[in-house]
């Protein structure tokens, strides 16, 4: 049950992280439209929410929140960086350089 509370945690803070126009940008060559921000966010706290459950029931009530609190650390960091150090997509326009 704890994986599957840091799973949420991560995929929330990913999905969080591609409503941002950098990010999405850096991994879809293009900048989210309102839309799909919105659904990329709505996505995000949905997950980061859903990350409650599996920690409560792991621990209880009383262990279950600390271990939430670590789960979204960890997520957090996951997806920073996976997010900023995992190489983007390579465009597939070829480059004209030296023009």
């Amino acid at each position: 049950m704890s994986v599957l509370s840091l799973l949420f945690a991560t995929a929330a803070f990913v999905l969080l992280g591609l409503a941002t126009d950098a990010h999405h940008r850096r991994r879809f060559g293009a900048c989210p439209d309102a839309r799909r921000r919105r659904m990329l966010r709505t996505g995000g706290w949905l997950a980061l929410v859903a990350s409650t459950v599996p920690a409560i029931l792991a621990r209880g009530w009383i262990f279950g929140p600390i271990l939430y609190v670590g789960a979204i650390m960890a997520g957090a960091g996951i997806a920073f960086l996976t997010l900023n150090f995992i190489p983007a997509r390579a465009d597939p326009r070829p480059s004209v350089k030296g023009l």
